[in-house]
């Protein structure tokens, strides 16, 4: 696999995006579910409405793709696709990045892999992705951001990202944790940790 410097050319993302998101939309959330995990969840829940200030398009193939509507507040709502039909959605809420003292850094945190358990603050979380207890390799996706229309990308960065989760005591759903490696130049690069949940239907709202 080449890990690093080989963008590849993606579709563009359709003209019609789920849940009628666009670029300046707003997003509101269900403020009764905040305050449910607001002993639990390890973020801070975003304010309503947040506006859609930037959407990021994850083509994976075969018909899927990743919709990421990035919000005022350091969070972004993500959308899952197959052939235009949403999925799944989450919530993610940026935490504290970290950066690599060099590209050289960077690229041996990504090569190393990922440990079945990561702690982020006095929480601890499982790995999603990978198999068996060993490292496991963090999954490359390519991602586009459109911030003035969707004809044309702003830029575009390659994230090598890993999936952990945690129980939330009394509420029956889990914590995400989205730790990525983000590679968007030679000198541009981050780590990344981002926490949330999945969302259903009812609990947001775009206008």
């Amino acid at each position: 696999m080449d890990w690093f410097g080989n963008k590849q050319n993606g579709a563009k993302p359709g003209t019609t995006l789920p849940y009628g998101a666009r670029l300046r939309g707003a997003v509101s959330f269900d403020d009764l579910l905040a305050k449910l995990g607001a002993d639990a969840f390890n973020f801070d829940w975003p304010s309503s409405p947040q506006t859609i200030e930037a959407i990021g398009d994850i083509d994976l193939g075969a018909g899927s793709r990743l919709y990421r509507l990035y919000l005022t507040d350091d969070a972004f709502l993500q959308i899952a696709t197959v052939d235009g039909a949403p999925g799944d959605v989450n919530l993610f809420v940026y935490a504290e990045s970290i950066n690599p003292s060099s590209k050289d850094a960077f690229e041996r945190w990504v090569t190393s892999g990922r440990l079945p358990d990561y702690t982020l603050g006095e929480r601890s979380y499982t790995r999603v992705w990978g198999e068996g207890e060993g490292m496991a390799q963090p999954v490359p996706l390519e991602e586009r951001i459109y911030k003035k229309d969707l004809d044309t990308p702003e830029y575009d960065l390659t994230l090598y990202s890993m999936l952990y989760s945690r129980e939330l005591p009394g509420m029956q759903r889990n914590e995400l944790l989205l730790v990525a490696g983000e590679d968007s130049g030679p000198e541009d690069f981050v780590i990344s940790q981002a926490v949330g949940i999945a969302l259903s239907t009812a609990e947001f709202e775009i206008t």
